[in-house]
């Protein structure tokens, strides 16, 4: 003799409050967009903070005379934005899951209604956001020191280097994301891609430079006279170029979403060195 289970009939007054309590995209984001410049702005790494954003502006104004402008550039392009803002981008994306895993908080904030994938964009949106305001004061500060050093042409090249490193910090940040995905010693993975990819095929003089992210910041800061005089870079298909690192920034995504939408992650593992 069988039992027949009757489930009992939700009512809709309760079906819709139920639905209402689901969080929405934009109040998950908002979310997570608290717990980062909560976890950004703490005493201690306030005071980091402050030490990091001076120390080059700093060094800069201290060690180039008034008015000499390649020692200012050299500083400005070479140093900071070719080599030291893709190495933070990297310390900072490619850590933003792992260091969940490392905290053991990845599983509880996968659990929340949202999709890894939006996870993953979610925690790439407020990195970046955090990210373009430490690069904007760090921009300023260094353009800061060059008005004070008096170097002839600033105000031109400063409004065309902000604009270079909004669209650098986006595509390095997407691609230190996805190398963060893909194995936990994501630093050395992306030192090797610098030195193959950017310091290697993107000093090839054929159109397989185009994969090289710095190849393109080359291209936009060309368009300024004074830098296209110092360094004799191309500005040709200077909007081939935002294109390429548009694109590349939105691939980056894309591939990382989907990888974390199907890998799994063991913390245990994720501790072991």
């Amino acid at each position: 003799m069988s039992v027949a289970v009757i489930e009992p009939e939700v009512p809709p007054k309760l079906e819709r409050k139920s639905m209402l309590l689901q969080p929405a995209w934009p109040s998950a984001f908002w979310g997570l967009w608290s717990l980062t410049w909560r976890s950004q702005l703490s005493l201690r790494r306030l005071r980091l903070l402050m030490v990091t954003l001076s120390v080059i502006p700093l060094l800069t104004y201290l060690t180039v005379d008034d008015e000499r402008i390649r020692p200012y550039l050299h500083w400005v392009i070479d140093f900071y934005l070719l080599l030291l803002l893709p190495l933070y981008c990297l310390s900072v994306c490619g850590g933003m899951i792992r260091d969940e895993l490392q905290a053991d908080t990845l599983g509880f904030l996968t659990t929340r209604p949202m999709t890894r994938a939006q996870f993953f964009l979610g925690k790439y949106v407020c990195q970046i956001v955090w990210l373009q305001i430490l690069g904007a004061a760090s921009g300023i500060l260094l353009l800061a020191a060059g008005f004070g050093r008096e170097i002839p042409g600033i105000a031109p090249f400063g409004a065309l280097f902000l604009g270079t490193q909004f669209l650098g910090i986006l595509s390095y940040g997407a691609l230190s994301a996805l190398l963060g995905l893909l194995n936990q010693r994501y630093m050395v993975l992306g030192i090797i891609y610098g030195f193959v990819v950017e310091m290697g095929i993107g000093r090839i003089p054929t159109n397989i430079n185009n994969l090289s992210l710095s190849r393109h910041l080359r291209t936009l800061l060309a368009n300024n006279d004074t830098v296209l005089n110092i360094y004799e870079w191309s500005p040709d298909k200077t909007f081939l170029s935002i294109i390429i690192m548009l694109a590349g920034a939105l691939t980056f995504l894309v591939v990382g979403a989907v990888v974390f939408t199907f890998k799994e992650y063991h913390h245990t593992e994720e501790m072991q060195k």
